[in-house]
């Protein structure tokens, strides 16, 4: 007699719903990256003064050792990031002109400027040879003579907030004509010419520490059609010998940690958008973002929005970038 019943044993005699299904195993060959919320908690638990500090040692340590090279220095402020104090996160940096890499940086207390920070930003750096160039917050006394101590140089913009310093520069200057002018350089972007004058004087006489030359620098931008349609004045002084056009050259090449770092972190990266307000989560993203945007820049690569779009769309093109900065 055939029974209705299955076979004890059989693969239909257990309930399928109720049988406890192996664990699935992941093999050896693949890593799978932690997820957003357990990198929130790493940032939020890690030293950020402490990582800034270490990935700036590493990337110095990449970089080619080269005299007189520029050191750009500049604070950004940190929006949506005020932890508990009323006051957003202040970052002081220092980049280095020839590869726009951040080789420093730090958190500028609450209770104080980036002006009373130079010493613990630079003094984890060998600035020996370099050239300092700062805004008009910086040339003080005593940042000449830490400076000077250091066997670096400066070249600095001066302008009202020293109205002395700034008179005294403005009275040894010729007067702003193209005939007494010490170089002029012209170039073309975006359909606009610009054109920057310089002149220089002997800085004799100035009470300034180490100043050995004066400056004055205008920037006129044309429209197609030869009418000007701005015009840019600035001041400044140096302990620098060298020539006009090599002073012309620190100055412009300090502007590029306002638009090779800080609009790069804010506008593509978000960082005024991440309100990362808990701990030191503000600095120690600030940190990374500078790892990754001297990684891409140390790989060769000038065109950051592009590279990252398509670094998104295949991140096995992550390890080919990697290795190339690093070489």
């Amino acid at each position: 007699m055939i029974s209705g019943k299955p076979p004890t044993g059989s693969r239909n005699s257990r309930n399928p719903c109720s049988a406890q299904r192996a664990p699935a195993r992941t093999p050896s060959c693949i890593r799978i990256p932690p997820g957003r919320d357990t990198l929130r908690r790493l940032a939020e638990a890690v030293d950020a003064a402490v990582l800034d500090r270490l990935i700036c040692a590493w990337l110095t340590t990449l970089l080619e050792v080269r005299t007189g090279v520029g050191l750009a220095l500049d604070g950004k402020t940190v929006r949506n990031t005020r932890p508990g104090t009323g006051v957003d996160v202040q970052l002081f940096s220092a980049m280095r002109h020839d590869t726009a890499v951040v080789i420093a940086q730090v958190q500028v207390p609450a209770d104080t400027t980036e002006v009373t920070q130079i010493a613990a930003l630079l003094d984890p750096v060998d600035i020996t040879g370099m050239t300092i160039t700062a805004d008009a917050a910086h040339p003080s006394h005593d940042t000449a003579t830490y400076l000077l101590k250091r066997d670096a140089g400066y070249a600095f913009t001066v302008k009202g907030n020293r109205p002395g310093l700034l008179t005294a520069i403005t009275d040894r200057l010729p007067a702003a004509v193209p005939a007494l002018a010490a170089a002029t350089h012209t170039e073309h972007r975006n359909g606009h010419r610009v054109t920057r004058t310089i002149w220089t004087a002997p800085a004799d006489g100035v009470d300034f520490p180490g100043a050995v030359q004066v400056f004055r620098i205008r920037r006129d931008t044309y429209a197609p059609d030869g009418q000007r349609v701005s015009k840019h004045l600035l001041h400044g002084i140096t302990s620098l010998t060298c020539t006009a056009t090599e002073i012309a050259a620190h100055v412009r090449s300090h502007w590029g940690i306002e638009n090779k770092i800080h609009w790069i972190r804010d506008v593509l990266l978000g960082e005024d958008h991440h309100h990362a307000y808990l701990g030191t989560v503000a600095h120690a993203m600030a940190a990374l973002r500078n790892l990754a945007l001297a990684l891409i820049r140390l790989a060769g690569h000038t065109r950051i929005k592009q590279l990252m779009e398509r670094h998104h769309a295949n991140k096995m093109l992550i390890p080919t970038l990697l290795n190339a900065a690093i070489r």
